[in-house]
């Protein structure tokens, strides 16, 4: 985020820069100090932290949460922590003090977000004594004389990781699994058990703002580098390298020179800090529109407290954390958390849990019984076949690729390998990385190459004929186990089941453009699609990455439906005479992140024109075909693709920058042109957004989804609406569906489209909410 600070405030001593005398050199040794090199570890039964202590002296605290697959901090863990603390400082004192973990993959994933959740709202005095009690909770970890260290293997996030800080030292260990970060941020909070105290004391100001301000956690290896840990070395040598590092203190007591540095204001320039704080404030700006508190009260908070000794920073830390805890944004992110959890964990095919903790721990989502798909295969090679089978690349499967063109195979592999190999960090592929997944990828011109595949995944041009007869000949090839689904945003289920002999393995997967992007996958249940068939697919798609959905058979699914009423609207009020961008910044400044015409132009306006054809035949009774559209179309303006659409875009294909409105598309709407109508932001808004309520009340209704948190995660993951509002009828609720009628009556004169629903008039009644 801003530039990394000079080396004098990265406050690292003379054994930080000795990293590999940390490992044992040679064969590993059977014991360090005579004393053996793993845990034997002595807990109560059911307790969360287990401690043992070797013939040297040192002891180590286990932590093992039970009920969670990973650990977190709850109030039991909490309790008992400072049990041992207690017992510790009142028996005989150990030499070193060395915390791991009992959970394989799991230091502490963050604090339980049911003790979260009972914080928020809080009166603000109750919140920031919850958060003084962490911070003195915490620091009695490096409060004595002997020194502390924690070995961190697998996930070590939010209020894991300031546990760690607390700490003297940290091994973290180079297991693909472990993984370091604040991603508070993402709640809409900040670290509040000392983590902005600590963290700009050991990696300096500039890079902590980064680490909390944009949530993304690090590997071992990175978090080495940033000098977040002391050494990164093989799990199995983190045990030994971290007793070694005690023993090292105790002979050097550098952990004493360390916490008098953490004690003390960190040593930076009054120009570094206004620097710092210039530079980190302009790209939050431009990361968050100013739509997200948390990070702005990062950068305030870290830039503060740095200045300070580190009680009083800590005070500092807490006031802005019971600030945050209190807004509505934190509320709808801690919502939308909470949603994502729920979906993780489920089948697709019961009703929805009310609440996560009612799952057991093992039931990850991931499988059905004991069924796992392990051989994909896709069918068609084109922009979405090729993001499906990169997908999977990516996600560790191996898989076939057919299609019938073989020049179509040749020109794909290579794009589809550098897609798999995508590095976010890096914002690039890694070529290396590339050529080791190439050996998981077999392309063939044959289906009868696919006869071992357990799930084929056709993605052939998006006709109704041509996936018929494909998915005809699919059938033919594979077991009667094998489940067959068809990626299609448009095509009926039902109409396509009918060229197979047995339905009910046959369901829609429906992946959003780009595949990598997209979280959101609808899993289109066909009226003969078994259970059984659901499970799969959506254990599936979660092993991919993906947020799947289920949706009953129906024209434009869930989020096609969703987002007719967004686009039409958009065009209807550019035939009344509203300038194009204003219709867009009206709806960015909502938070979404583009407006309804430019996105318009990045679909491509004949796709949308062919949808729109499938959509106005079901709808049409609500939304009236557009003229424009197709009149875009016949005069060459597709969109991005053709350099032309609402906008003029300048050269790059898909990734143009728009150049100006396009002034020609006034001509051709022209002929077309309504009677114009006063159009503030609001009213613009209210028209984008009101009618996307009043189609989900009817999608309620009828059954497409379950139930409407469905629908908040589906626009949330694939229309990009603003997870600070918590999605769309969590939005809704903020305005009451009493002050949505009210609303809809100024626009009631622009017809059917804006008339409230039965189910909107009777939560009026009630006084309901849409989320209940």
């Amino acid at each position: 985020m801003a530039s990394r600070p000079p080396r004098r405030h990265r406050q690292r001593s003379a054994a930080d820069h000795s990293k590999a005398a940390l490992r044992p050199v040679g064969p590993r040794p059977p014991s360090v100090d005579g004393e053996p090199a793993t845990l034997a570890v002595a807990a109560e039964s059911g307790g969360s932290v287990a401690v043992s202590r070797d013939a040297n002296g040192l002891v180590t605290l286990s932590f093992c949460i039970p009920g969670h697959r990973q650990n977190v901090i709850d109030a039991r863990l909490v309790a008992e922590l400072g049990q041992v603390l207690d017992d510790l400082d009142a028996g005989p004192p150990p030499r070193g003090l060395l915390l791991v973990s009992g959970k394989k993959g799991s230091f502490f994933a963050g604090a339980d977000i049911g003790r979260l959740e009972a914080v928020l709202g809080a009166e603000a005095t109750v919140i920031e004594r919850a958060c003084e009690a962490g911070r003195r909770l915490f620091a009695r970890l490096s409060g004595n004389p002997w020194p502390s260290a924690a070995v961190i293997d697998g996930v070590c996030l939010g209020g894991g990781l300031e546990m760690a800080l607390a700490c003297d030292y940290r091994i973290a260990t180079t297991d693909a699994s472990t993984s370091l970060g604040f991603p508070e941020v993402k709640l809409g909070l900040l670290p509040g058990w000392g983590g902005t105290v600590r963290l700009p004391r050991i990696i300096g100001p500039g890079p902590a703002v980064e680490l909390a301000a944009s949530g993304d956690p690090l590997d071992g290896t990175a978090a080495l580098r940033l000098g977040l840990v002391d050494a990164c070395v093989p799990a199995d040598e983190a045990l030994a390298s971290a007793r070694l590092l005690l023993e090292r203190a105790l002979l050097t007591a550098d952990h004493l020179a360390r916490r008098q540095r953490i004690e003390a204001a960190v040593d930076l320039h009054p120009l570094e800090l206004d620097f710092l704080a210039a530079t980190s404030a302009a790209v939050i700006q431009g990361r968050t529109s100013g739509h997200y508190p948390a990070p702005p009260a990062i950068l305030e908070a870290i830039l503060a407290s740095s200045a300070l000794p580190a009680t009083a920073a800590g005070a500092l830390e807490g006031a802005a954390f019971a600030r945050l805890a209190r807004s509505p944004v934190a509320a709808h992110l801690v919502r939308v958390f909470r949603l994502g959890e729920r979906n993780r964990r489920d089948s697709g095919v019961s009703s929805h849990p009310a609440n996560p903790a009612t799952i057991p721990p093992t039931d990850d989502g991931f499988t059905v019984g004991r069924r796992t798909l392990d051989r994909p295969a896709v069918v068609g090679a084109g922009i979405m076949g090729a993001g499906i089978a990169a997908s999977h690349l990516r996600s560790g499967f191996s898989l076939s690729l057919c299609d019938v063109q073989s020049d179509a195979l040749t020109r794909v592999v290579p794009e589809i390998l550098l897609e798999a190999a995508w590095d976010r960090s890096r914002r690039a592929s890694d070529q290396g990385r590339a050529l080791r997944l190439a050996g998981g990828l077999r392309t063939t011109t044959r289906l009868e190459a696919l006869a071992d595949a357990d799930i084929v995944i056709e993605s052939v041009v998006d006709r109704t004929d041509a996936k018929k007869k494909v998915l005809a000949e699919i059938e033919q090839v594979v077991s009667p186990e094998t489940v067959i689904a068809t990626n299609t945003s448009t095509n009926p289920i039902a109409k396509l089941a009918e060229a197979l002999r047995d339905p009910s393995r046959f369901c829609g997967l429906h992946f959003f453009n780009p595949v990598r992007r997209m979280m959101l996958v609808e899993v289109v249940r066909g009226p003969a699609t078994s259970d059984a068939t659901v499970s799969l697919a959506v254990a599936h798609a979660k092993r991919l990455g993906k947020c799947p959905i289920v949706v009953r058979d129906s024209p434009g699914f869930l989020v096609n439906r969703m987002l007719m009423p967004y686009l039409h609207e958009s065009v209807e009020m550019l035939r009344e005479g509203v300038d194009p961008r204003r219709i867009d910044r009206a709806a960015r400044a909502f938070g979404m992140p583009m407006g309804p015409l430019e996105l318009y132009d990045m679909i491509g306006l004949d796709t949308a024109f062919y949808a729109g054809l499938i959509l106005n035949d079901a709808y049409g009774d609500r939304i009236e075909p557009s003229p424009v559209i197709p009149a875009l179309v016949k005069s060459g303006r597709l969109g991005r693709k053709s350099g032309a659409g609402f906008y003029r875009y300048g050269t790059g294909g898909q990734r143009a920058r728009i150049e100006r409105p396009d002034d020609k598309v006034a001509e051709v709407i022209a002929p077309y042109a309504l009677p114009p109508r006063q159009s503030d932001e609001r009213t613009i808004t209210d028209r984008l957004l009101l009618p996307m309520v009043l189609e989900a009340t009817r999608i309620l209704d009828e059954g497409i989804v379950r139930d409407g948190c469905d629908v908040d995660l589906a626009v949330i993951h694939a229309l990009g609406f603003p997870p600070f509002r918590g999605g769309l009828l969590a939005w809704a609720d903020t305005l009451s569906a009493a002050e949505i009628i009210r609303r809809l009556g100024a626009l009631a004169d622009l017809g059917v489209r804006m008339r409230p629903t039965q189910r909107l008039e009777d939560l009026a009644r009630s006084g309901g909410r849409f989320t209940d």
